[in-house]
């Protein structure tokens, strides 16, 4: 499937973002905050997942001789049905008459709550004239219920339209974000099977590389889940780590780990069994002590992942050392910026109720010189909102320019940080700005939309009017005015490519986001930008993603409808050139 000139350049596909973890490395109330208590304490059950398993696995039994037999019996059945005139009508009639009979006592069970309405009035006495003198006299609600019950159990066409019926009413009950969080819930569930001798991330890597072509290659994205006050994780962290490793000791070609690093692990790591320790050396670098992400290093993991949504800003002051080792290393950085169902489950800390670096202005006018500036004011309240503050583009803004990193170090005030950057008087003798980063999803497909449906506001048309330019991040932040409006009014995809354009380091990946085709001709738009085609990466975020289109048919759409040249990019040259 790959043409001439891609095979002669030894081209593969690069899949840059995927995930293999299972349920065992997922808190047990990760339904929290979605569902009611206390129906998510259930779902974190043992018993709860075994249900939930049994019923997303009820087909795979069914190629077994007994459960074949059986439909071949049943598909004789309905064929000889079909195939005989008279039964065929006879069949229908029963249905017909069925449906009614069934009908007839769901409005008489349903007579407290329709008796005053219009139809109430209208239908029941019709029913007391034509109907109830012959058909059997079912007195009380429950023994109704019961009746209906067994209609439903026997006759299969009932249960056909009131599943679909059912179907539709809890969509629009739940809603569209519990929906997508479920929906993620049991796709990890699906993805969690073991075998003797096979472990469940074996197993779904295994079915993450069937679907490509053999010698495609793929960075894996473990999560650390342990911190993000949702119950207990049934694997640890570190436990995840060691199958990871293993996986990558046997599929040196293709397999390429990242490590997840959660700075609440650094901050409570224990002092014989360090997760992240380092030195300074005389010139300055960053160098690792023996600790476990050393070793992770040394055993071949290629790249950091972090997940800002759990719980703390990418800009932490226990990730900082971390940063400045990976910048003087070219070490690849990974980290999720959009809006999703994976986020912090516990109670909004009081802390959060303010930026710890931006200001705004809340009185005054800079005419007048009396303005008065605080910490930026976020005022989110759901955890499901408030994720949202954590995983800004314009958060890395604070890594990138020594502006914000200086205001970020006064912050701190430590010794420790200030000698590593070596920043004494207001200046800084290392800074971040080549820090090599992959904002993922590229904002998300929501903030995909809102660049595409704004069509008045001058900033959402920057990137189309000022192309080599965007929005002009490094001087526009500066100013305090203009930040407020960039971090509540500008779209992520026009700030993330603004990043690209302005910061030499800065790259994005378009997994899970451009599953919908809708988002191929944007795609291909931005990848005519010379600075962004050099920058975007192709990412599915396999598992996640089978809830809407398999990975094969991820990547076969792609291909087929972007040019040859912008997939060059996208799936090989650009994936290179960042790990």
């Amino acid at each position: 499937m790959q043409s001439d000139r891609q095979q002669e350049k030894d081209f593969y596909i690069f899949n840059i973002h995927t995930h293999i973890f299972t349920k065992d490395h997922v808190p047990k109330y990760l339904a929290k905050k979605f569902v009611i208590w206390p129906l998510y304490l259930l779902l974190g059950t043992d018993l709860g997942i075994k249900i939930i398993k049994l019923f997303t696995n009820r087909k795979r039994n069914s190629f077994s001789y007994e459960a074949r037999n059986k439909r071949w019996s049943l598909y004789k059945w309905r064929m000889f049905i079909i195939r005989n005139s008279l039964y065929n009508i006879f069949y229908v009639v029963f249905k017909l008459i069925s449906t009614l009979v069934f009908s007839y006592y769901l409005v008489l069970w349903l007579n407290p709550l329709l008796n005053e309405s219009k139809f109430g009035k209208w239908i029941y006495p019709i029913i007391e004239v034509y109907i109830k003198p012959y058909l059997p006299n079912i007195e009380t609600g429950w023994n109704q219920f019961f009746v209906l019950l067994a209609f439903v159990f026997v006759f299969g066409h009932l249960r056909i339209g009131l599943s679909k019926l059912l179907k539709t009413s809890i969509q629009k009950f739940v809603g569209k974000e519990r929906l997508k969080f479920l929906l993620r819930y049991l796709n990890i569930i699906k993805y969690s099977d073991k075998k003797e001798g096979e472990s469940g991330m074996s197993i779904n890597f295994r079915q993450l590389k069937q679907q490509y072509p053999s010698n495609s290659r793929f960075v894996i994205l473990p999560m650390d889940m342990e911190f993000m006050s949702a119950g207990r994780v049934r694997e640890p962290f570190l436990e995840q780590m060691k199958g990871v490793m293993l996986l990558k000791q046997k599929n040196q070609n293709s397999f390429f780990p990242f490590v997840h690093v959660d700075p609440r692990r650094i901050e409570n790591q224990l002092p014989n069994e360090p997760f992240f320790t380092f030195s300074k050396t005389k010139d300055g670098s960053v160098q690792l002590k023996d600790c476990q992400l050393k070793t992770y290093l040394d055993q071949g993991a290629c790249g950091i992942k972090i997940y800002p949504a759990l719980g703390y800003y990418p800009f932490d002051k226990n990730l900082l050392p971390l940063w400045l080792f990976c910048a003087q290393n070219e070490i690849p950085i990974t980290t999720h910026c959009s809006v999703g169902p994976i986020f912090y489950r516990g109670k909004k800390k009081k802390v959060w109720d303010r930026h710890p670096v931006f200001e705004e202005v809340i009185s005054g006018k800079a005419a007048n010189n009396n303005q008065v500036f605080e910490k930026l004011r976020l005022m989110q309240v759901k955890n499901k909102d408030f994720q949202a503050n954590f995983t800004h583009p314009l958060n890395y803004c604070c890594l990138l320019m020594p502006h914000f990193l200086k205001q970020l170090l006064d912050e701190y005030n430590d010794d420790t940080l200030n000698s590593l950057f070596g920043y004494k008087k207001g200046t800084l003798e290392q800074d971040l700005s080549k820090l090599k980063i992959n904002l993922a999803h590229y904002g998300g497909a929501e903030n995909w939309d809102r660049f595409l449906d704004k069509d008045r506001q001058r900033v959402a048309n920057e990137i189309v009017n000022r192309p080599l330019e965007g929005l002009r991040l490094k001087s526009e932040l500066t100013q305090v005015g203009n930040l407020y409006a960039h971090w509540h009014y500008s779209d992520w995809f026009s700030i993330i490519s603004s990043m690209i354009i302005e910061f030499e380091n800065v790259y994005t990946d378009i997994s899970y986001t451009a599953h919908n085709t809708q988002y191929l001709n944007l795609l291909s738009e931005v990848m005519n930008h010379p600075k962004i085609q050099e920058r975007v990466l192709f990412g599915t975020d396999f598992y996640v993603v089978s809830n809407q289109k398999t990975e094969k048919a991820y990547w076969i759409d792609m291909q087929n409808q972007l040019s040859e040249d912008k997939w060059q990019k996208l799936a090989f040259d650009n994936p290179n050139h960042f790990i």
